[in-house]
């Protein structure tokens, strides 16, 4: 999962900003911060941006691989830092240099 993917909410714990448990939409920044990727879900009439939040890693799930690549997320990255935690491969959230963030795949908290 990373920069651009279409992603599948699936937890409740997002309501207050209006994104339901199985709501799709895309991630629109590239960093994770604090765990969570920026959710944007479209209008499904309109195409437009309706609702977004800071959505956790553990509440996503990948409908569509985008295919960012490392040079695109590295340039849309703050200061452009290869260091900044951008992606979820294999369980694990990793920065461009491969570098883990948790310790134990899929428990991001870890």
């Amino acid at each position: 999962m990373k920069y651009f993917d279409r992603v599948r909410v699936i937890s409740d714990d997002y309501e207050e900003y209006g994104i339901k448990r199985g709501d799709e939409g895309h991630i629109l920044l590239p960093e994770i911060r604090y765990g969570a990727f920026e959710f944007h879900r479209e209008d499904p009439v309109t195409g437009m941006d309706d609702a977004s939040a800071a959505v956790k890693v553990k509440d996503l799930e990948l409908v569509i691989d985008y295919h960012a690549t490392d040079e695109m997320i590295l340039d849309a990255l703050p200061l452009k830092n290869p260091a900044w935690p951008c992606k979820v491969e294999n369980g694990f959230i990793v920065n461009l240099l491969g570098e883990k963030a948790n310790k134990i795949a899929y428990d991001y908290d870890s």
